[in-house]
């Protein structure tokens, strides 16, 4: 699946009109709360967007509103489920490099772009607050291109979910992922909590790998 980009101005614009639903809280790797798929929904209210005289100056790549990642937001089920995983093993050290390999991709987008561009907003926007998403991220082996993506535990702020759904859709594909951390599916599964502290970010030690027991 191909998935879309989205501007830093329309996820501020996002911001701007609306704070977004938060899904229960999940234990990891429990099962959460229904959350998102990467599928699109008529708008509703909460793609209402604010004058853009309200907003800094932003670079902008692509116009697309919330209801291109509603569904990812709102009524995503988890694949990852409590009692569904197998222990690593030997896929641990090959997993990890592969998280590294990720990580160096979307942290220019996500860390260097996204955070960076809500500094421009005012201290007490719900964008500067303390924030975290935790994404479901599930990857084509031979290619490490996106197959599923959704949020597991919404941070509470729409645009913010929406722009680490955003980081994760343009940094990949990740190419090929050692053939030892897919799943029997043949797919690479992972949680990755995305925080708008710069110091947390998108790091590796927020990210969890995973193999499932048997194909879903």
């Amino acid at each position: 699946m191909i998935l879309p980009r989205h501007g830093f101005a329309t996820l501020l614009l996002l911001a701007s009109a609306c704070s977004g639903a938060a899904s229960p809280a999940m234990p990891e790797p429990s099962p959460p709360s229904p959350t998102p798929t990467v599928t699109s929904t008529p708008p509703g209210p909460d793609a209402a967007t604010a004058p853009p005289s309200a907003l800094p100056a932003l670079p902008a790549r692509s116009r697309a509103g919330f209801s291109k990642w509603r569904a990812a937001i709102e009524n995503y089920q988890p694949v990852v489920q409590l009692g569904n995983t197998a222990p690593l093993g030997e896929a641990r050290v090959p997993f990890a490099l592969y998280l590294n390999h990720i990580h160096n991709r979307i942290h220019p987008i996500f860390a260097e772009e996204f955070l960076r561009a809500f500094d421009s907003l005012p201290p007490d926007h719900p964008l500067n607050q303390d924030l975290s998403t935790l994404l479901e991220i599930v990857l084509e082996q031979p290619t490490g291109q996106l197959l599923r993506m959704g949020v597991v535990r919404s941070s509470g702020v729409a645009a913010f979910d929406i722009a680490a759904l955003n980081a994760m859709a343009r940094a990949q594909p990740f190419g090929a992922a050692p053939e030892v951390i897919a799943s029997p599916d043949g797919r690479v599964y992972l949680h990755w909590e995305l925080h708008r502290d710069p110091v947390d970010a998108c790091t590796t030690r927020n990210a969890r790998p995973y193999i499932l027991k048997s194909v879903p």
